[in-house]
């Protein structure tokens, strides 16, 4: 079975240090990936695109001339897992940085951050020779709203 995260892509305006990763990224409970699996910084997932759409609550986005974006769905994908643990400790969702690859193939196709929200699984996760499959009795589905998190800033 697999992990299936919803969420809205998002821009990372720092440097990431690495031309494989992108500054395009998506966000996960730290309780479904990062701390249920462990993971060290740098680990790779691979999973594919399960849907795209306009961000829920966006009246208004770029508007493009891009025919065939259903194409999309089911594209193979690469992603980086980076804890937000060390830089925020009481922080409850961590970072997936997704592949420069993949993010060429959204750039195409006119898919911007903040935006338009995807739908991705996961079904492994390797950091350097260890490899593993992400929950294999079942699908677990994580899905974030901006809503659900703007009255929790003070706390």
């Amino acid at each position: 079975m697999t992990l299936v995260i919803t969420d809205v892509l998002r821009y990372y305006s720092g440097d990431t240090n690495d031309e494989k990763i992108s500054k395009l990224y998506i966000t996960a409970s730290r309780k479904v990936l990062g701390q249920a699996y462990d993971l060290k910084n740098g680990t790779v997932l691979q999973g594919r695109l399960m849907d795209l759409s306009v961000a829920p609550g966006k009246e208004k986005i770029t508007e493009t001339a891009v025919p065939g974006r259903d194409r999309l769905i089911g594209t193979k994908l690469e992603a980086y897992y980076f804890s937000a643990g060390q830089s925020n400790p009481t922080a409850d969702r961590d970072y997936i940085f997704f592949s420069s690859k993949f993010s060429h193939i959204l750039t195409e196709y006119a898919i911007f951050a903040e935006e338009y929200e995807v739908k991705v699984e996961f079904v492994s996760a390797a950091y350097k020779l260890k490899k593993v499959k992400l929950y294999t009795k079942g699908t677990v589905m994580d899905s974030y709203s901006e809503e659900k998190s703007e009255g929790d800033v003070n706390e």
